[in-house]
C-alpha cells in the first residue's frame, strides 16, 4: 500500500484520517473534566467535525489538508457529545460568554435561568449543577520535515481549567448563574489556536447521606462558544 500508485488515494485518505484522529483525541482530552457527561462514542462525532474543517482547505494537496479549527471554530458548535441526551435538548438557557482583556479568564453568565422550565430531563430530579470548562485547542498541520500531522502548539490540551458550580434546587425561581474559569497564562498568544468554552449540566436524582447524588451519565454537555485572535 505504501508504494502502489493505484492505492495513492487510499494512502492520502488514511493519512488525513490519522491527523483527524490525533486532533479529535486532543480536543476530547481538553474536555476531560466533563467526560462523564459525554456519550461513550462521541469520538466519531468529533472526528467528523475535523473532516468538515479539513474540507475547507482548498490549497493543500489531498492527504495533507490542515485542520484549521482557528479559522472555522463554528464547526465545533455542531458536535453532539451526547447522542442520547443532546445538550441543546436538555439545556434551554441563554448563556453570555466573555473573555477578559488579559485573555486569562472566561466568564459564563446564565441570566434568569428557571430550572423547572429551562432543564428538559425525562426523569425526576431534585438538584442540578453547572460545569464550565475553558480549553485551548490547536490547529493540526503536516510537519514538512517528517510528513506527520502535528499540532501548531503542543500540549494545549493540558491547560484546560474547570469550575464546578454549587448544587441548586429544581424549582420555578429564576437564577442568575455566573461561572468563571481562569488560565494560569494568557491564551491566544500563538496563531493557530482557539479558546473553546464548554458547559455541562449534571442532575441529581437522589440524595446520599442527605447530599445530592448524581448517578453516572446523569446530564449532558456541549460547546457553547469560542474565542480566536
Amino acid at each position: 500500500m505504501k508504494t502502489l500508485d493505484t492505492l495513492a488515494g487510499a494512502r492520502e485518505c488514511a493519512h488525513e484520517l490519522g491527523g483527524r484522529s490525533k486532533w479529535a483525541s486532543n480536543l476530547k482530552t481538553s474536555l476531560s473534566d466533563v467526560s462523564h457527561l459525554m456519550y461513550q462514542r462521541c469520538f466519531n462525532k468529533i472526528s467528523t467535525a475535523g473532516s468538515h474543517i479539513q474540507k475547507q482547505d482548498v490549497e493543500s494537496a489531498h492527504g495533507f489538508r490542515t485542520i484549521a479549527v482557528s479559522c472555522y471554530p463554528e464547526v465545533l458548535y455542531g458536535i453532539d457529545f451526547n447522542q442520547r441526551f443532546p445538550f441543546r435538548n436538555v439545556f434551554k438557557g441563554n448563556p453570555v460568554i466573555d473573555l477578559s482583556p488579559d485573555k486569562k479568564t472566561v466568564t459564563v453568565s446564565i441570566p434568569s435561568f428557571i430550572p423547572s422550565k429551562d432543564i428538559n430531563w425525562g426523569l425526576k430530579f431534585g438538584y442540578f449543577r453547572f460545569y464550565l470548562v475553558a480549553a485551548q485547542v490547536s490547529d493540526m498541520v503536516v510537519n514538512p520535515g517528517n510528513g506527520k500531522y502535528e499540532p501548531v502548539v503542543e500540549r494545549l490540551e493540558t491547560l484546560s481549567v474547570c469550575t464546578v458550580g454549587d448544587w441548586l434546587p429544581r424549582n420555578s425561581l429564576p437564577v442568575d448563574a455566573i461561572l468563571q474559569a481562569s488560565f494560569e497564562q494568557p491564551a491566544l498568544t500563538s496563531p493557530g489556536t482557539v479558546v473553546v468554552v464548554a458547559l455541562g449540566i449534571e442532575l441529581s436524582t437522589a440524595l446520599q447521606q442527605g447530599q445530592p447524588y448524581a448517578a453516572p451519565r446523569s446530564g449532558s454537555m456541549g460547546i457553547i462558544g469560542w474565542f480566536t485572535e
